[in-house]
């Protein structure tokens, strides 16, 4: 998280505030800017001035004392430079011969002694005969001047100068300064202020309208008749709030509409953030399908909603659409799916799925969806299924659903290296049942029959009803040698003999509401069972070939059990 600047937070509080702070600052930067310059003049002038005086002070000595030393009078030499002692600012001047002794000085103890210091030293070595700055300080100056006489060198002068009155005038001079730019400043932050509070004033009854139209007083305006950039932006704001009061009642009526919709159709509306993969919204007509009030649906993930099959079905395909949408930003594309739901009450309904992938206004993912109702379409679906694929009265497949599976069959035989078996079986007893008794009895026995072979066989096999009292049996990969697959397929054919010649007891319901008739019925079967593996023959091949085995076991005395071995392709032909 950023952290607030405290200078940041003052200069950017109120636009009063910049205008003072504004003025302010500018005037003093102007002011400080001018007063350097201003200062840097006066300090060069002031430093000018006084190493001239310096220099006209030891000039004036020199001519001074010309004679004395010209006659060697030293003590009226001292008298000539005493008598510039009370000059001011003066720190030292003494005269110095040409061999650096010191023979007159405004400091007395000085007399005799002779110059080593730098300054002394680079006085002394010049070859130069005219006046020389040795030293120029910000609080001393240093000059020395020859004395001479018909080109002849007497010796020199120097004179030392403090700059401490002038280092007082420029700091008078600063103060003052200082204190003319602070009043210059607090009387452009008084204009700056007052110009401020003009030009605020305005915003701020904008400001209130603001607040008052978000307190609900949708009828506020803020023109007050103002003729400059204010009270322009003043009617500017007024017909904005026209125009969003006309969209209100627009968007409102809308609303209303969507609503009664929403509330009264029979299809569910639904909103499902992607990124929290949280629901949004649910129309009310939730309860409806689901039995579940809205809030209780909102409550549950979409994994709670939705069959374990179905959920899986809609996460591997909601992350291939969510993918697609990230790369390609189509927001157009309408998906539709069919998945299975839970219903209050513990049952499922199938539900019709249009979905689209969008964007909140905070930018967020988001699934739109509508549900629809469609067990009854579903349930009319699968009894088309049933009636193209199985046989009305036992169930089972029928010989459409049989040889589409035989295909299955084959395959399989091909990837695992096994064989399979078909068995066709047909009832030895069946027709005298049906003449004496009628076919509704006839329909419980086959029914009982379809019941007995597929207790025989293992969920992996096919058992079809091929026409009348003939069944098929498809025994899928029994094993991969020939003579292993051939005993296990006899041994279930046996067991299936051996089911069906158990005597049947049928009940058979009176019109009347008495108590049910039984009839007993033994009823025996000749099955032909043939071999095969991937390269057998073509099914119908395969199916004449049970059906002659059929017809060998009942020439045989019927109740009895032939197998035979398809051949490959190439050996049947020949």
């Amino acid at each position: 998280m950023k952290k607030n600047n405290p200078i940041s937070a003052l200069w950017r509080g109120s636009i009063r505030r910049q205008l003072v702070l504004g003025f302010a600052l500018a005037s003093l930067v102007l002011m400080a800017v001018f007063g350097v310059v201003v200062l840097d003049q006066q300090r060069t002038a002031q430093l000018t001035f006084s190493t001239d005086r310096a220099a006209s002070l030891a000039h004036a000595l020199s001519i001074s004392s010309t004679s004395w030393a010209l006659a060697n009078d030293l003590v009226g030499l001292q008298e000539v430079v005493q008598g510039f002692t009370r000059t001011t600012d003066l720190r030292r001047a003494f005269f110095v011969s040409p061999t650096g002794e010191v023979l007159a000085s405004t400091n007395p103890s000085e007399i005799g002694f002779f110059l080593s210091d730098p300054l002394s030293l680079s006085m002394l070595a010049s070859e130069k005969r005219d006046q020389i700055v040795l030293l120029d300080q910000r609080n001393l100056v240093v000059v020395a001047h020859p004395v001479l006489l018909e080109g002849r060198h007497l010796g020199w002068i120097r004179v030392e100068m403090t700059r401490e009155e002038m280092n007082e005038n420029l700091a008078a001079l600063t103060r003052t300064w200082i204190g003319f730019g602070f009043i210059a400043v607090i009387l452009v932050s008084l204009v700056a202020m007052l110009l401020a509070r003009r030009l605020t004033k305005g915003l701020q009854h904008l400001m209130s309208v603001v607040t008052a139209v978000e307190q609900g007083w949708g009828k506020r305006r803020a023109d007050v008749g103002r003729r400059d950039e204010i009270g322009t932006l003043a009617r500017y704001f007024d017909r904005m709030l026209d125009a969003i009061e006309d969209q209100k009642k627009l968007i409102s009526r809308s609303e209303e509409k969507y609503r009664f919709l929403a509330d009264n159709i029979s299809d569910v509306i639904w909103v499902l953030n992607l990124e929290a993969m949280k629901w949004e919204y649910f129309s009310p007509s939730v309860q409806k399908l689901s039995g579940y009030t809205v809030e209780e649906e909102m409550a549950q993930s979409l994994q709670q909603i939705l069959t374990p099959e179905s959920f899986s079905i809609a996460q591997t395909r909601l992350n291939e659409r969510m993918q697609t949408y990230l790369e390609n930003k189509s927001d157009n594309q309408i998906y539709t799916d069919e998945l299975e739901q839970y219903r209050r009450d513990g049952s499922t309904v199938w539900v019709e799925l249009s979905t689209r992938f969008s964007r909140d206004a905070a930018g967020q993912l988001i699934l739109l969806g509508v549900s629809r109702d469609i067990s009854e379409r579903k349930q009319a679906e699968e009894k088309i299924r049933n009636l193209a694929f199985y046989d009305p009265l036992t169930q089972l497949p029928n010989r459409r659903l049989l040889l589409d599976r035989f295909g299955l069959t084959i395959a399989a035989c091909k990837r695992s290296q096994r064989f399979s078996a078909l068995m066709f079986i047909d009832l030895d007893n069946f027709k005298p049942l049906n003449d004496e008794h009628g076919h509704d009895v006839g329909d419980l026995l086959l029914i009982e029959v379809a019941h007995r072979i597929t207790a025989c066989v293992r969920e992996m096999d096919t058992v079809s009803r091929f026409g009348g009292d003939e069944f098929v049996v498809m025994l899928h990969e029994l094993s991969k040698e020939r003579d292993v697959s051939a005993r296990r397929a006899s041994e279930i054919a046996e067991k299936i003999r051996h089911s069906l010649g158990k005597p049947y007891k049928l009940k058979i319901e009176r019109e009347e509401g008495g108590s049910p008739q039984v009839v007993e019925h033994r009823c025996t079967a000749s099955v032909g069972v043939v071999l095969f593996d991937q390269h057998c023959s073509s099914s119908e091949d395969l199916l004449r070939m049970a059906d002659n085995a059929m017809y060998q076991a009942k020439k045989g005395g019927r109740n009895q059990v032939r197998i035979l071995e398809s051949l490959p392709p190439k050996h049947q032909s020949s």
